[in-house]
């Protein structure tokens, strides 16, 4: 049976088959089967089932022949192209001799037999199925792999099945037999699985809510494309169910490659102009094709951005490309800051209009005019959302980018001109900064920087590297149990908060927090530890302030703060001690030795601020809030308080913005003690 006639009867079996209430039709039965071209047995038995399979066609069975390493001697060319994947399967169902043929994964007939095959596939199509495998495509795309692409739509909720994707030779023949058992014709030889063939990929889909899926295999060049076809099926890894499968022909009608060079991450100056990224489209189909080439981005204020190429003028968002067969399109990306600075995620995309299915992106990263620079560390992890909603729940002032150190390695020329670097390492506790950026960052430390770095184990990891001793001043001493919660001990607004680190909406990341002490004067500790070790007391935290850089440490994930608005206040603390050195740490005696009142912090806020102030003696205080005629406004604490150091929280949501005052009126000892301060409120 030719394709097209095949793809037809298979047209009108769906249709047929689509009133089907209680389920599916089953598009086709899977039959796994296993061979080797050393095996005698295989030899009489492949040509009965080769056969069999023929007379149902391809619209009611599909098959995979995956050939192993025995019997005889390990040198069948079929296993040794793809030795991993074989095994696997080879392995999924405990096959240990061959022939051996799997029906939809239950019928087992290890035991090979017409009979048992032929009832197999009848009795499996005629079972419904829970869902059914739509709009499967395949194509070249490029000389080394296939593109495929398909929707999973549920007839009834299915959860934690797997979907593997495969790539088949349909007919391999030689002139003479390459193995030792006479074979000469070799069918649905297994070539290539996607994402593997044994786990396969955890699909999740219901009525509605169809999943989809697209899938890259490997090929060899010298493989004839009419000669390929891909099947996708679902099956069930605790019973080894196939659910659904279906199959469709590899296309080289419409192909193409999108390729591009440009790094994922750049800083550049906001005057510089233009910056251009260059991208190639290679219509390696048979067919002339237009390419859809999209730009989009969350563009900063300011900045201008088009894509053109050759003979298609520029445009800011989308350009029609047409290549004919073999042939190649340059596109250029335009992008230009004008001055000012900010932080660009941006895609640029192109999509095959012969075939609409088949797509290719790349996504980026561009900043400009940093104040700050946050460095995603984490190995790959996903840390980063904490930094990133912090930074905007804080609403920190000035533009801020993010650096990803597992995409591109950061250079000095990037931390130029750049006010504050944020670093974090995640949960990582081996090279947690290579030797590379520990120098960069002592050298932007040398010119004036200012670092806030977060991490448990940066500590272990960097404890005898100069970068920690000489630039830190820290002193590792141990690793934490995770459990612990954290006091600020100096400085304000530092002295005054208190978080865990386990629990909450924090990354529940920390088991190797680092224990320090400082190292030397230089050093000053921000936090402590409430968890002691054999009755001693650690920091959590230090300051340095050496004339020339600051830098504050903290020896554990800031990420892992339980509240959201601990992380935002503590990052926004540490930011506008680095930025502005007010309030710098300094180790307050137990006891305060004045009446004080210190400035809220944040201000300007929106809408929440800590009004910091200190009692040297137990007094009788009140803290009011006035607006601009002198009318009270909010009453925030009013009673006896004890000797020392003290914060109330003011919400003012129910306000609206302008300038308003606070006073502190305490009465203790011999002392009136009365001071007022200005706040803003910003909405």
């Amino acid at each position: 049976m030719n394709r097209n006639v095949r793809s037809l009867f298979a047209a009108i079996l769906l249709l047929v088959t689509s009133a089907v209430s209680f389920g599916a039709q089953r598009q086709a039965v899977l039959v796994d089967g296993f061979t080797q071209w050393n095996c005698g047995p295989c030899a009489s038995w492949n040509p009965q089932e080769n056969t069999i399979l023929d007379a149902f066609t391809r619209d009611t069975v599909v098959a995979i022949k995956t050939h192993g390493w025995w019997p005889g001697a390990n040198n069948d060319a079929f296993h040794l192209w793809n030795v991993a994947e074989s095994t696997q399967r080879i392995n999924y169902y405990g096959c240990n001799w061959v022939p051996w043929v799997m029906v939809d994964g239950i019928i087992d007939l290890s035991n090979v037999n017409a009979t048992g095959l032929r009832n197999g596939v009848r009795q499996r199509y005629t079972t419904p199925s829970p869902c059914t495998i739509d709009g499967l495509a395949a194509s070249t795309s490029g000389p080394n792999q296939v593109s495929v692409f398909g929707t999973i739509n549920a007839e009834q909720d299915i959860t934690g099945m797997r979907l593997m994707v495969v790539l088949i030779s349909d007919l391999i023949t030689y002139q003479s037999a390459p193995g030792s058992n006479g074979e000469t014709q070799f069918p649905e030889v297994f070539r290539d699985a996607y994402p593997n063939f044994n786990t396969g990929e955890v699909i999740a889909a219901s009525p509605g809510t169809p999943y989809q899926f697209e899938a890259t295999l490997n090929r060899d060049p010298s493989w004839d494309v009419e000669n390929l076809t891909v099947i996708a099926f679902v099956q069930n890894n605790s019973t080894h169910e196939v659910l659904q499968a279906n199959y469709t022909f590899v296309s080289q009608d419409y192909a193409f490659s999108f390729t591009s060079e440009e790094p994922q991450q750049n800083i550049v100056p906001t005057d510089g102009g233009n910056v251009n990224y260059t991208y190639y489209i290679d219509n390696v189909g048979l067919l002339q094709d237009t390419y859809t080439v999209d730009l989009a981005g969350n563009w900063p204020t300011g900045w201008t951005h088009t894509v053109e190429a050759n003979g298609v003028p520029a445009n800011p968002s989308s350009i029609d490309v047409t290549v004919p067969s073999q042939g190649t399109a340059t596109i250029t990306v335009r992008i230009n800051p004008n001055g000012n600075g900010g932080n660009c995620a941006f895609a640029v995309s192109a999509t095959s209009v012969g075939q609409p299915l088949f797509t290719a992106s790349y996504d980026y990263r561009l900043m400009s005019g940093l104040d700050i620079l946050i460095v995603d560390g984490d190995g790959g992890d996903d840390y980063e959302t904490y930094y990133e909603a912090a930074f905007n729940d804080a609403e920190i002032a000035g533009a801020w980018g993010r650096w990803d150190t597992a995409l591109d390695a950061l250079d000095i020329s990037h931390l130029q001109g750049v006010d504050v670097v944020v670093w974090f390492t995640g949960d990582m506790w081996q090279e947690t900064l290579t030797p590379l950026d520990q120098l960069n960052l002592q050298d932007y430390l040398d010119l004036g920087g200012k670092l806030f770095i977060s991490g448990q184990g940066i500590g272990f990891d960097m404890r005898n590297d100069q970068f920690f001793i000489d630039y830190l001043h820290a002193q590792y001493n141990r690793n934490f149990p995770q459990g612990v919660s954290i006091t600020g001990v100096n400085g304000w607004p530092f002295q005054t908060m208190s978080f865990d680190i386990t629990g909450g909406t924090g990354a529940n990341n920390q088991t190797r927090q680092t224990a320090l002490h400082p190292r030397d004067a230089m050093a000053i500790p921000l936090f402590t530890y409430d968890q002691q070790y054999q009755g001693e007391t650690f920091e959590a935290g230090l300051t340095v302030d050496n004339g020339t850089y600051r830098a504050l440490y903290l020896g554990f994930g800031l990420e892992a703060i339980s509240a959201a608005e601990d992380r935002a206040a503590l990052l926004a603390a540490g930011i506008n001690w680095l930025m502005t050195g007010l309030d710098a740490p300094e180790a307050p005696s137990a006891t305060p030795a004045e009446f004080s009142l210190m400035q809220n912090f944040p201000n300007p806020f929106n809408p929440e601020t800590t009004i910091p102030f200190s009692l040297p003696v137990r007094a009788d205080v009140s803290v009011k809030i006035h607006d601009l005629l002198g009318r009270e406004v909010a009453t925030l604490t009013q009673g006896v308080m004890d000797a020392g150091y003290h914060a109330v929280n003011f919400n003012a949501s129910d306000l609206s913005s302008g300038v308003y005052f606070y006073t502190v009126k305490a009465v203790g000892g011999n002392e009136n003690f009365s001071a007022t301060r200005k706040l803003v409120l910003m909405k």
